[in-house]
């Protein structure tokens, strides 16, 4: 198993923490952050480490590689957002400073979704026209 494969299980195993992550979020559970923003951070870790493998890509494939990044990147900016809600009447969760609401997290987590959906069609599909 090379190390290519390896960063590439990680990311898989983060995508599926942050699909239970956001599922808990649903059920309105309290570990649901935890997961979800562990799961974020191992899927990032494994995507930006797996990115130096299209080196020696076309242009088109690097560029759906960072599209692909930026997607990662608005994932951790909705697991950042899961931890500094706080309730519609004011009363502050946390100590942090930064207020969002408690679904302010599902924006940067829907374009991570719609970005992600689109490259990961267009990714395989570009390697085999590369390949042909």
């Amino acid at each position: 198993m090379d190390k290519t494969n390896i960063w590439t299980i990680l990311a898989n195993t983060g995508e599926l923490l942050v699909v239970v992550g956001a599922a808990l979020w649903i059920a309105n559970a309290d570990i649901m952050k935890y997961v979800f923003a562990g799961g974020a951070t191992l899927m990032a870790v494994g995507r930006f480490v797996a990115h130096g493998a299209s080196d020696g890509a076309s242009i088109t494939l690097r560029r759906l590689y960072v599209q692909r990044n930026i997607g990662v990147v608005m994932l951790l900016v909705a697991a950042l957002l899961m931890f500094v809600w706080q309730t519609i009447d004011g009363t502050e969760i946390g100590q942090y400073s930064l207020k969002a609401t408690k679904a302010a997290w599902f924006l940067p987590f829907l374009i991570f979704v719609v970005i992600e959906l689109y490259t990961a069609f267009r990714i395989p599909a570009q390697t085999k026209k590369e390949e042909q």
